[in-house]
């Protein structure tokens, strides 16, 4: 029963760990593609970041809603040991993939451009939690 409740807890670790993309297949100024709970790493700036959390609240693309919403997402964003927490946005009723649906911040310098968050909420992927944010990452 021990050897059962140890190998319980070292798949737990494994599975709640966050999954590293290849570093050099991501670039400063091109856009970059993250999953929820995923770390990527742009090696050539030191940067580390990590889709963290999601308030979904668009509206659902077959449904009438009073209002657009909108979802709201986290991140950990880290050169070398110093982290900032940030927060995008993007609109609901916007399929726009190009950036005109998201927001952007900065941080230690850099600016962060949320282009688009997949997937948008509909009657059919309504609870789906594979979230992608589409963005880029400029000095």
């Amino acid at each position: 029963m021990k050897s059962l409740t140890v190998l319980s807890f070292i798949l737990i670790l494994f599975t709640a760990c966050p999954k590293v993309i290849n570093q050099s297949s991501n670039k400063l100024g091109e856009v970059i593609k993250i999953s929820l709970n995923q770390l990527i790493q742009i090696e050539s700036e030191k940067i580390s970041l990590l889709f963290t959390n999601i308030q979904e609240g668009r509206c659902p693309s077959e449904t009438n809603c009073i209002q657009a919403g909108k979802a709201k997402i986290s991140m950990d964003f880290a050169i070398e040991d110093a982290v900032s927490t940030i927060s995008l946005s993007a609109k609901g009723l916007c399929e726009d993939e190009a950036g005109k649906c998201g927001s952007n911040t900065n941080a230690q310098g850099y600016n962060i451009k949320l282009l688009y968050l997949y997937p948008y909420p509909s009657e059919v992927n309504n609870g789906k939690r594979d979230y992608q944010a589409k963005l880029i990452i400029t000095k």
